[in-house]
This record gives C-alpha cells, sequence and structure tokens, in this order.
C-alpha cells in the first residue's frame, strides 16, 4: 500500500479482528487492512486471576493476566487483572456478557476505538503497509511553517503556568506535527433517491414495499447521472437538465437492473454523502434490493443499530453532521436555524431544493430526474463549498479526536473529546476510572450550587447599568474557560489531588486546590490546543508568503480547533460526560467568576466605567485606548488569561434584566442578546416588525435620534396590532413552521402544538422526523390548525398579540416601552395597588 490516510476503524465478524480503512490520494482509493497482531478484546477487574477462576470456564474467554496500570488520581501503580476475550459481545452487548456479571473497567469502549488507541494508530495520519504492520509516514511540511512553529515555541508559549512545561511543549510539538500534515482531495459521491408516493405516507425504509424511482448521483471527478425508472401513466416531458446530468432510462420492470447499476456506481467511490442517508435512502436501497433478490453479497451497503454504512467505504450521512450543534454554532455561526436539506443548503450555498408546486407522484420523467439530481447536488456542494471545508473540518477533527471520520461526522462533541481523553489514558498506561468512582470523590466536598438545574455555580453576570450608553466597547476574554483550564491546571485527576502540599494551592471561591505536582491530562490537552490556535494558525492563516491551499488549512485547522475548544468546558460540565467531575467544573467557574470580578475593579480603579459583565465579557463605557491597554496588561499579569476587544458599539441599550441588551455597531449593525425574533418558526408578520424595528435602530446617532426611535417603534407595534385585531394580515405571514426533531409516534406524555396540526391531515400518516408543520394558532379546542385547513376567522388574534410582545419584548424592554401603553390597554395593577392604591 503506498502512504496512504487513516480515514476509519471498524469490527470484522468474519475474522474476529480490526479492520481499518485508509484513503489513497494517489489512486484516490480505498485499503482495507485487516490486523494481523492477534489483538484481542479486553477489560479489567480488581479481583486477582483465582477469583476469576470461573470466567475460564467460558468459551469467549480466552486468557485472564496480571498487569499493572497507573491509577490517575493517586499516581500509583496497581495490579489489575486482564479479561481477554474472543470477541466484543463477551465483554458488553449481552446478557450474558462479563460486565454484567463482575465489576469491570473499560468495558464500555467500542472494539475498534480500543485497536486504535493501544496501536497508537490516529485518524488522519498517513501510514504505509510495511510487512503486514502499519507505520507511520509523515509528509514534508515546508520550512516557513517548521519555522513559525519554532517561533511559537521559544517565544510565545507560556508555559511559565505549567507544572512541567517540558512536556507541555512536547504536547504542541506533537500537536502542530499532526495538524500540519496535508489534508487529501477526497473523491466522494453524493447520492439522493426518490420513492413511489403514496398519498398521506412516507415509505417505511424497514418494509421499502414501493419502487426506487429515482436514484441521482453527483461525484466529485465529474460523474453526473441520475437513473429514472419508466412507470405507467407518467409522462417524459422535456429535458431542460441539458449538460448539468445524463438521465438514463429504465423501464418499469427494470428497477432491479437500475439499483444494481447504482450499487456498482457506489462501490466505485471510496466515500459516499448522503443527507439522512442513515435513516433513509440507504436502508431503504439496502431492503429494497433484499426484495428483489439482488444477492447480499453484491450489495455494497451495510446496515448497523442507528445508521448505514459501506463494506468497503465511508458513508457520511450530512444531516447528522450539519444538526450537530457544535457546527452549527461554531462552524457555521448559526446561520441556518433548522436542519432541511433546503434550509441549510439556504444559507450555506444560497442554493434551494426544486418546488415545483405540485405533489412528486405528478412530476413527470424528467422533472423527478432534476428534483432527484438537484438533491444529490445540494448535498455535493455542502460538502465542496469553500474549498471542500466541510470535509476538511471532519479530517482535522477526527484527527483530534482520534475516531473514525463516519464517527466524527455523526457524534457529538462529548464523544471526540471523550475519545482524545481515552486515548490520551491508554498512551500513558492510565486506568481510565469509573464515573461512579469520580461521584464519590464529589461527594460532601462542594459549595453551595446556585444555578437551577445545576450542581454548581456558573459564570457571573454583573448587574447591567440601565439606560441608553453611547461608543461602548465590549472587551471579551479570549477563550476564557480554556485558558483557565490550562493556567490553573485543571483536571478531574488534579482538583483536589491527594497531595497534602498542593492544598495550599486553592482555588477562590472554593475549598478545592489544584496539583502543583503534575501537569493535568485535560489541562496538557486544552492548553496546547488553545495556545496553538491563538498564537500559531490564527497568524499562519494569514500569511501571504505561504500558497492559498497552506493558508486555507490553517484557517480550517484554526477554526476545528475554535469548534472544541468552545466546546471543551461545557463537555466537562456536564453530567453525561464519563470523566466529569464536579470539583473540577466548579473550579472553572469559580475561578471565571474571580477573574471579572478582579478585572471590574481593576477598571474602576482606572477610572473606567463598568457598565455590564457577562460570563466572559465586560462593557465598558468611553475608555481611551491607555486605559485599554492597561486593562489588556492587568489580565495577563494577574490571571494569564487574554483580554481582547471584541466590539465597539455606537450605543447600546441595557434593561434592568440580566442577559438582556442590545447595541449598535459603527457600521449599524444591531445586536440584540436572545434574539427570539430571529428563530425560523417565527410567523413572517413579527419577523418582519421585527426587522423593521432593528432597521430603525440602526439609524440613531444620538440621545434625540433615540427619542425618535422610540416614538417610531411605538407606531409601528400599534399599527400592527390593530392589522392583526381586524384580520388583515394573510394567513402564511401568521404561520408557525416547527421542524419534527423526532417521530410523531415518539410524543406520548404531551402532544406539542405542530404535532396536534400535523395529525389533522390525514390522521399524521404522511409526517415524519425532520419534516416541516405550518399551522396557525386557533380559537378551536385544540388551539391550532394546519395552515391548509384554515381561515382568517378561525385566527386566535388574542394568542398572537401575545406572541407578538414576548418575541419583541427583547428590544421593547430595554427601551423602557410598554405594550399596554402603546396599543392603549388599562395598565394591570400590582395587589399592592389594588389594595392600597
Amino acid at each position: 500500500m503506498p502512504p496512504s490516510m487513516l480515514v476509519s476503524a471498524t469490527y470484522d465478524s468474519p475474522s474476529k479482528s480490526a479492520m481499518l480503512k485508509f484513503y489513497d490520494p494517489e489512486s484516490q482509493k480505498l485499503f482495507l487492512h485487516k490486523d494481523e497482531t492477534g489483538h484481542k478484546p479486553y477489560c479489567y477487574s480488581r479481583l486477582a486471576p483465582d477469583e476469576l477462576a470461573h470466567l475460564s470456564e467460558r468459551d469467549d474467554v480466552l486468557e485472564i493476566k496480571t498487569v499493572t496500570k497507573r491509577d490517575p488520581i493517586s499516581g500509583k501503580d496497581i495490579p489489575l487483572s486482564q479479561i481477554i476475550v474472543a470477541d466484543p459481545l463477551a465483554i458488553g452487548g449481552r446478557e450474558s456478557s462479563i460486565r454484567n456479571r463482575i465489576e469491570t473497567w473499560e468495558s464500555d469502549i467500542k472494539y475498534y476505538e480500543n485497536y486504535l488507541y493501544d496501536r497508537r494508530l490516529i485518524i488522519g495520519k498517513y501510514y504505509e503497509i510495511i510487512d503486514g504492520k502499519v507505520v507511520p509516514h509523515d509528509l514534508e511540511i515546508s520550512d516557513e511553517v517548521k519555522l513559525a512553529l519554532k517561533g511559537l515555541l521559544w517565544d510565545k508559549v507560556d508555559s511559565k503556568s505549567m507544572v512541567d512545561s517540558e512536556q507541555f511543549k512536547e504536547f504542541i510539538s506533537e500537536w502542530a506535527d499532526l495538524l500540519n500534515q496535508p489534508i487529501p482531495k477526497i473523491r466522494r459521491l453524493s447520492i439522493d433517491i426518490e420513492v413511489e408516493a403514496v398519498v398521506g405516507r412516507i415509505p417505511d425504509p424497514k418494509i421499502a414495499e414501493k419502487k426506487v424511482t429515482a436514484v441521482g448521483l453527483k461525484g466529485s471527478d465529474g460523474y453526473d447521472r441520475v437513473f429514472v425508472l419508466r412507470t405507467k401513466d407518467t409522462e417524459q416531458g422535456t429535458d431542460d437538465l441539458g449538460s448539468d446530468a445524463e438521465v438514463v432510462f429504465y423501464d418499469e420492470d427494470k428497477e432491479k437492473d437500475m439499483i444494481q447499476d447504482a450499487f456498482a456506481v457506489i462501490e466505485e467511490f471510496p466515500f459516499v454523502v448522503t443527507y439522512n442517508g442513515d435513516e433513509f435512502d440507504l436502508p431503504y436501497l439496502y431492503n429494497r434490493a433484499d426484495k428483489l433478490g439482488i444477492e447480499r453479497s453484491s450489495n455494497p451497503l451495510y446496515m448497523m443499530r442507528d445508521s448505514a454504512t459501506l463494506k468497503h467505504g465511508v458513508h457520511l450521512d450530512l444531516y447528522r453532521t450539519l444538526s450537530n450543534r457544535s457546527f452549527q454554532i461554531y462552524a457555521f455561526s448559526q446561520s441556518y436555524t433548522d436542519f432541511s436539506l433546503n434550509s441549510v443548503s439556504k444559507a450555506l450555498l444560497g442554493k434551494e431544493k426544486i418546488d415545483y408546486g405540485v405533489e412528486l407522484g405528478s412530476l413527470n420523467l424528467y422533472q423527478t430526474a432534476k428534483y432527484c439530481y438537484n438533491d444529490a447536488l445540494l448535498t455535493y456542494e455542502l460538502t465542496s463549498f469553500n474549498s471542500d471545508l466541510l470535509m476538511n473540518l471532519l479530517v482535522i477533527i477526527a484527527r483530534i479526536g482520534r475516531m473514525p471520520i463516519d464517527d466524527i461526522a455523526r457524534m457529538g462533541v462529548s464523544q471526540w473529546i471523550r475519545s482524545l481523553l481515552y486515548y490520551e489514558h491508554r498512551k500513558g498506561n492510565y486506568l481510565i476510572p469509573k464515573r461512579e468512582e469520580l461521584e464519590r470523590r464529589s461527594e460532601g466536598v462542594m459549595s453551595d450550587a446556585i444555578i437551577k438545574d445545576k450542581k454548581y455555580r456558573g459564570g457571573l453576570v454583573v448587574d447591567p447599568k440601565e439606560g441608553v450608553h453611547f461608543n461602548v466597547v465590549v472587551m471579551d476574554f479570549a477563550s476564557l474557560y480554556p485558558s483557565i483550564i490550562k493556567v490553573r491546571n485543571i483536571s478531574y485527576e488534579t482538583v483536589r489531588c491527594p497531595h497534602e502540599e498542593c492544598k495550599k494551592n486553592t482555588i477562590p471561591q472554593t475549598n478545592h486546590w489544584a496539583c502543583s505536582k503534575k501537569n493535568g491530562m485535560t489541562s496538557l490537552i486544552i492548553g496546547s490546543l488553545r495556545d496553538l490556535r491563538v498564537n500559531y494558525y490564527k497568524s499562519l492563516s494569514k500569511k501571504e508568503t505561504l500558497t492559498e491551499e497552506q493558508r486555507q488549512q490553517y484557517t480550517v485547522v484554526s477554526q476545528a480547533l475554535k469548534v472544541i475548544l468552545n466546546a471543551s468546558y461545557g463537555v466537562m460540565g456536564a453530567e453525561i460526560f464519563p470523566l466529569y467531575f464536579l470539583p473540577a467544573a466548579e473550579a472553572t467557574t469559580a475561578i471565571g467568576r474571580h477573574t471579572i470580578l478582579e478585572t471590574i475593579k481593576k477598571c474602576e480603579g482606572a477610572g473606567i466605567e463598568v457598565l455590564y459583565g457577562d460570563t466572559d465579557s465586560i462593557f465598558i463605557k468611553n475608555p481611551t485606548d491607555e486605559q485599554i491597554n492597561k486593562v489588556i496588561e492587568q489580565a495577563k499579569k494577574d490571571h494569564g488569561v487574554d483580554l481582547e476587544i471584541d466590539k465597539t458599539y455606537r450605543y447600546c441599550v441595557l434593561s434592568n434584566r440580566k442577559k438582556n441588551y442590545f447595541g449598535v455597531t459603527e457600521s449599524g449593525k444591531v445586536d440584540v442578546k436572545g434574539l427570539t425574533g430571529k428563530k425560523s418558526h417565527t410567523p413572517r408578520f413579527i419577523k418582519d416588525l421585527f426587522y423593521e424595528m432593528l432597521d430603525v435602530l440602526s439609524r440613531v446617532r444620538n440621545e434625540e435620534d433615540f427619542k425618535k426611535a422610540k416614538r417610531e417603534i411605538s407606531e409601528k407595534i400599534a399599527l400592527c396590532s390593530k392589522r392583526l385585531e381586524q384580520r388583515e394580515i394573510p394567513l402564511e405571514d401568521l404561520t408557525f413552521n416547527v421542524m419534527l426533531s423526532k417521530e410523531p409516534s415518539e410524543y406520548t406524555k404531551t402532544i406539542p402544538q405542530h404535532i396536534r396540526a400535523a395529525n389533522m391531515i390525514d390522521g399524521g400518516r404522511g409526517i415524519k422526523r425532520g419534516d416541516r408543520v405550518s399551522y396557525v394558532k386557533t380559537l378551536n379546542k385544540s388551539g391550532v390548525k394546519p395552515l391548509k385547513l384554515a381561515s382568517k376567522e378561525d385566527i386566535d388574534t388574542k394568542k398572537y398579540t401575545e406572541f407578538m410582545e414576548s418575541t419583541l419584548e427583547q428590544i421593547t424592554s430595554s427601551m423602557s416601552l410598554e405594550f399596554d401603553t402603546i396599543l392603549g390597554r388599562p395598565k394591570q395593577a400590582g395587589l399592592e395597588e389594588f389594595f392600597w392604591g
């Protein structure tokens, strides 16, 4: 095998071994490699081998031997029994599995992950196979990039706070070597299918009883085809696809041939991308092929419990990738708010699905072809826009998360960080602790919890100074929590470590301390990634002497690091995370609160007026450049964190409520905290009014303008309310559009409004997860009706007025505008006034 990038790993049941998938950038093909080292599944027990003699009698237990691993908390070596088995199901997944019989450690890790960790194999890294052994093959990196790293290591890296600064520099060096490896262009095929329609019902992929009528195929190598099945009574129409794609027709009785031809194309590509292919396209094709008598041996698809994959290739379901909040928020700046192919394509590509204005079953053959091919094209372009941005992000995140690319594409950030930490435990021969062990260490040591639904206090929010403020600078602590994790050595094994001499290294506002004898694993990982992003990749991505391709890669690396760093604290502070340790989560937020409070004191001491503080930022009024620089230097000196200017507002309006404000930048852009008015389900008439209000606010330059803006906004709200009362607003503009996040049958306890509306059309038979339901609020018993069944007389105007009020309140309350006054309603009297007024 030529030098190739490791892209995925899986368990091969027939050979009972790990299977690696490598991508060769030269031939653009995948190579499969089965393990030849004899590696087997295993788990650990703290019982001695003779106490586990009963397990030796099992056919699936191969060996029980004593090994030594290091306890990460005590730092001591401990003897353990390693139970080696023939098959992963012997450890977990069956009633008789070992983890159901005795207390075990490391028994809930997927076998192929175990294999990657033990063999020190990193997804996204290049390897060769020499004499059956997988050997690393690092590609050459330019001298300029090496020089930039050298400059970072010796000049910019602040390793003073690290207990072992050499270990920290080593970590940075290893990360840079890995992340600077070239990212190849990945040859891929996107696929979309259409299925014979049944009125009021979505075809079930498990049964696959209806014919596949079209298969759209778009390859990164210029392969553009759509296979279409002729059906009785359907006209052919005229070909308006032109040179975009070739349409291949199959006679009505040749569906089997069409699917076999599609399978042959799929086999040719190393990567296949779909949109919701795990749930629909691939299981449908797989089961339909079964029904038509296509041999399983010639079916390239392979079904798993909750996803679909390829026997020889790699399948990425972009629906699962783009509905991952880390991608949605940090990689794509929340530019889409629901996850349908149409919404995501519109936001990221500026393109949409084709809408012929009729049911799909009514289209002619060429229209079906164009509709299907366009879906495949949109799916492909979601991976190709911005120079293959999404594919490159997946490769970089796979390198960091030590996880197969197809798993990265399907799983959330907590799984990426879990995998990365597990890899580091194995590398250092540390035993991975159980959740219960960490919970026991937390018992009885916590400070008072304040946040609702949380066991520890969150970030600090300082009371805002109510009113309109001009020339406001927002100062932001860059990566505050990752910086704290690095500087204060926060990790589950270092907070409340067992060393008596570390107890004086206290954490403010808590009864905890941090270790001063060794670097914490989390601190090393998060700290090194943070320093690389801030001091290295951000500047490399702007370096004009590098090639465009190199700059592009470093921009992607910087973005991938941002995704992981922004989510890292949230993950570690979440109870579902397997290495969650309550005192470590509390320590991080406590230091954050302390840092902000101290910075505010320093600002006030320097004569700067602080208007507001929120978790990792402070709002200051009319500061000089000299004052700003002084505060930045002080924050770095006192707390080891970077304070920087985030934005400058021409003016900012703060209400008396926390986390409720808006600000207008110099360019006239209006930032509203919370911003319900932008949510995708908000009816258009409220959305339009919301944007009209923002437009009025963007033109304000002084106090006088602001008074005029208040009057103009009051008039707009009053007019809109009047039109609503008189039922002059078109039904389409009153519609709520809500996407189903789960199947309608999964709503059992309380039935949400959009499901009630959906059930009024054909008993809800045609509705599935991912569909969008359009409904209006009405005066009938259920309070809603689907748009197509409603009339203007049905509309509950009171409900719409209430919704309008709650949506616009973010702006009106900041401006001290009262809805009762605007709408001429009698003001609600409080109890006190009622009795004594």
